[in-house]
């Protein structure tokens, strides 16, 4: 079979931008060893890096026999990425380096999203304000990935349905002419996964299913590599998988569905509930939960019975190797992972604690325009491809 060289050639040069980005400094005989081609083969492809900017010459190396080894740098700051996060009232921007680095953060906040026009006209503002503040040309942008909080088709860039945003049938694609580069759209709990597979708790670690709990409950789901989406793009919808026949009533119109009892809404309107009181944040309800208020023990006793009723189905059915915890509840999960953990695994004949792990989000609340922000980077430097 014939052998694309050029395919060859792109490869090698991912190799050695992805080696280096994790080694910063190597000799070109280092580099030629460790991805194991010619040192005539990396010498061409470091030229032609160091040509665009990605690596530079950085002194020699002390000589063991022979002309001393020319060192070569990883230039983190040579390109960037951007990442761009749409959430129920405002939307998020960060602009990372090649390191993964968050360079610039900006924030934009909005009544009601009405039209998607008009907002990516502000998103278009948004961003050269942004790239004018840190003085850098668009012409260092690899791209831009925009995180959405429902049903995404990747491939067509078409948001299909976001309940929460109360919008369907979005095509990125006439948004392309906005920019000076190209432009990538995921769901959002989807990126936040790649953020925790490629950067966080579960750095390249397989099989790892990531729960999204915010206004809204998703997950991103990592097999292979790569994110998994399933036949119509629909994989990780876990908010909607039935955990109470005829329970209360969500987003959707459904009943009984998981988002209906874990989502940060839902455990606010179980505290009104109990107490006849209302609560204004999930932060309110954690103060009075570590003030020792009864009813918010209560609550967050039964709230933990729910999250662990989907958790069971999620390990049978995805059979993971880690489950992530994140989405905003990561930064009170600290509180009841323990007790999470207990429930789950206590007395349960088909799995244990040995099986799965359980843990929060290290990225934390960056996790979607972080994932974001990667795609582009990922798809220009690496040769595993997460997207």
């Amino acid at each position: 079979m014939k052998v694309d060289q050029s395919v060859i050639k792109d490869i090698n040069r991912r190799k050695i931008m992805s080696l280096l980005r994790r080694k910063k400094k190597m000799t070109k005989s280092e580099l030629g060893k460790a991805i194991n081609v010619s040192l005539p083969t990396v010498i061409s492809n470091v030229n032609e890096l160091i040509e665009i900017g990605v690596l530079k010459e950085a002194g020699v190396a002390s000589s063991t026999g022979g002309r001393r080894p020319t060192i070569v740098e990883f230039v983190k700051d040579a390109k960037y990425s951007i990442g761009v996060d749409f959430q129920i009232g405002k939307i998020r921007f960060v602009l990372i380096n090649m390191n993964y680095e968050i360079i610039c953060d900006r924030l934009i906040e909005f009544d009601i999203l009405r039209d998607m026009d008009k907002m990516m006209e502000d998103v278009k503002c948004e961003i050269d304000e942004m790239l004018k503040i840190m003085n850098i040309d668009s012409s260092r942008i690899i791209g831009m990935g925009i995180s959405l909080p429902g049903t995404v088709n990747e491939k067509e860039k078409i948001l299909e349905f976001a309940a929460n945003l109360k919008v369907d049938n979005i095509n990125f694609t006439k948004y392309e002419k906005l920019f000076d580069f190209p432009i990538y759209v995921e769901n959002e709990s989807n990126a936040a996964a790649i953020a925790e597979y490629k950067i966080g708790v579960c750095h390249n670690r397989n099989d790892m299913v990531y729960i999204s709990i915010n206004e809204g409950i998703g997950a991103g789901i990592i097999s292979r590599n790569k994110v998994y989406k399933g036949y119509n793009k629909r994989a990780g919808e876990l908010g909607h998988m039935i955990i109470v026949k005829d329970g209360a009533v969500c987003v959707c119109g459904d009943k009984g569905c998981w988002n209906a009892y874990i989502s940060e809404r839902a455990l606010l309107e179980l505290y009104c509930k109990k107490s006849g009181k209302s609560v204004a944040s999930v932060r309110a309800f954690f103060e009075m939960y570590d003030r020792k208020d009864e009813t918010a023990i209560k609550v967050l006793d039964e709230y933990i019975e729910f999250l662990c009723a989907g958790l069971k189905n999620i390990i049978l059915i995805f059979d993971p190797r880690y489950i992530v915890l994140g989405g905003d509840m990561a930064n009170y999960a600290g509180r009841f992972i323990e007790t999470v953990k207990v429930r789950t695994f206590n007395e349960e004949k088909l799995f244990s604690e040995k099986d799965v792990r359980i843990v929060v989000s290290e990225v934390g609340m960056n996790a979607s325009v972080m994932g974001a922000a990667i795609i582009p980077l990922n798809l220009f430097m690496e040769v595993e491809k997460v997207y």
